[in-house]
């Protein structure tokens, strides 16, 4: 299940304020894009004057923060005030999606597969079953790559620079496991979190985030905590 929170809001403004309306809400708009976990926000209008936004948040997190936030709380205050004649707010939690690009149809729940394949391989050192999930010009970073090959800058790209830096840490590694604890899925990606055990070292909290078009991995990210 995905983290993402889906706000629908449905307002009716009063008679003769639209013009100061306007650009209040284009500069909280503008202020909300600069928010972490922000992810996208689309405005609708009806006819009879019902107007619907809906904004997309990565996570309950930078939903909580913009909820906070005092240029924001102050907005709601000056709407209640001067601006709205009703309102309706919804915070959704979004348990399922699924995608169509006009060739390929994804849905979260399969990218939770792609990511326990993963997981799989990486435990059983099946490189070519690890490498199938990719594109061929798919791209990996992470900060150990970057401390190793510093000329990478921490980039990989395409299925044989992956495959010989895997295949040299399973070499130099060979008690390296990964303990998966959550697995987090929408349509575009999905968040893995693990536990990196290797013996003589002290566990080490990891997130990577596999980004997927057409059932493929196109990129990888790893993040330590």
């Amino acid at each position: 299940m995905t983290d993402r929170r889906l706000i629908v809001f449905r307002s009716r403004l009063r008679d003769g304020v639209a013009d100061v309306y306007g650009p209040h809400a284009e500069r909280m708009y503008q202020r909300a894009v600069d928010m972490p976990g922000f992810v996208a926000a689309k405005d609708f209008s009806a006819e009879d004057g019902e107007r619907v936004a809906l904004i997309e948040w990565d996570g309950v997190e930078g939903l909580a923060a913009w909820r906070d936030l005092p240029e924001h709380r102050a907005a709601q205050d000056q709407g209640r005030a001067s601006y709205y004649a009703s309102y309706r707010l919804d915070v959704c939690e979004i348990t399922r999606t699924s995608s169509f690009d006009g060739l390929h149809h994804t849905r979260g729940e399969d990218l939770r597969t792609i990511a326990t394949r993963w997981l799989d391989c990486f435990e059983r050192r099946d490189l070519d079953g690890l490498l199938a999930l990719y594109a061929d010009d798919a791209t990996h970073t992470s900060p150990k790559i970057r401390v190793r090959h510093p000329e990478t800058g921490g980039l990989l790209r395409g299925k044989a620079a992956m495959r010989a830096w895997w295949q040299d840490s399973f070499d130099r590694l060979p008690s390296m496991k990964y303990v998966p604890t959550a697995l987090t899925a929408d349509s575009r990606r999905v968040f893995m979190e693990y536990v990196r055990k290797v013996d003589g070292d002290a566990d080490m909290p990891v997130a990577e985030v596999l980004e997927c078009e057409g059932g493929k991995i196109v990129a990888s990210r790893v993040f330590h905590g």
